[in-house]
């Protein structure tokens, strides 16, 4: 039996209108009209009483109604979800994220969404912050956990806020803060440091900027660097000071490594998306 005309019958059921039922189902009212017959002789009942005036269900009719409207949400459901299971089944995304920075979290990340959403291929990239927001501009990864998020910067970007960060000072030996158990950034008021590349580094480099404005102090770059390794090799050599997230603290092995103790000294961990995707 074909479910168009059960979802015709439905309709008419509702409206009891011929003409108002054949309008809303794009038919004319002498189609509507065969095709309610031709349903009346497969069921072997009338399922309407017409005259003149009016159209009314029979009592068959009214448990027809009842009976098939379950029958056709349960069909429209199960072809929702066939079609569903159909478009992800050869889906894909493409995640993007700053490896220590999600270390915490990114495995059980990875199990939590394979398990919800078992039919989606997830491929992953490691990169760094420059890179991964240029991904996800250029259409190249669908979501990356990125930090050093400036919201103001991006306007074709969706994000969520995952989680903060303390931020610490990486200082050489003998440095005159080299025994404080902690820092203010008005501590390195002026204070020679290390700092990111603007033309390699844009996001961070702003991020640092910002943060010293922020506290009313002067950011007094003595030597710039693309990378992290780049930056604690400079400190260990004398050159100044590097502000780290606590999370690489670990990569500073012997160098010394002071908590930020301004509770705003902090970056935040996003989740962000193109608006579009």
């Amino acid at each position: 039996m074909d479910v168009n005309r059960l979802k015709e019958f439905i309709v008419l059921a509702d409206c009891l209108n011929y003409s108002k039922a054949a309008n809303q189902l794009y038919l004319t009212q002498p189609v509507l009209s065969r095709h309610i017959h031709d349903l009346e002789e497969t069921f072997g009942a009338q399922l309407f009483v017409r005259d003149t005036h009016k159209v009314e269900l029979t009592d068959i009719g009214r448990l027809a109604a009842d009976e098939l409207s379950n029958v056709v949400s349960a069909y429209d459901a199960a072809i929702h979800k066939i079609k569903q299971a159909s478009a992800t089944a050869n889906g894909s995304i493409r995640v993007g994220f700053l490896g220590q920075a999600v270390k915490p979290f990114i495995t059980q990340f990875t199990h939590y969404f394979k398990d919800r959403h078992p039919l989606i291929k997830t491929d992953y990239l490691a990169s760094n912050l420059d890179l991964l927001i240029d991904a996800v501009n250029n259409d190249e990864l669908d979501l990356a956990f990125i930090t050093h998020l400036d919201t103001t910067m991006f306007k074709n970007l969706a994000y969520r806020h995952v989680m903060d960060d303390k931020l610490c000072v990486i200082v050489p030996v003998a440095h005159r803060l080299y025994n404080r158990d902690s820092v203010s950034i008005r501590d390195l008021d002026n204070e020679p440091m290390i700092a990111f590349n603007p033309e390699t580094n844009p996001h961070t480099a702003l991020f640092h900027e910002k943060l010293f404005k922020k506290f009313n102090s002067r950011l007094n770059v003595v030597h710039t660097v693309s990378n992290v390794d780049s930056g604690l090799f400079y400190t260990s050599v004398g050159s100044g000071c590097f502000i780290i997230p606590r999370h690489l603290s670990d990569l500073a092995n012997d160098i010394r490594v002071i908590p930020i103790s301004d509770p705003d000294a902090v970056i935040s961990l996003h989740l962000i998306w193109k608006k579009s995707n």
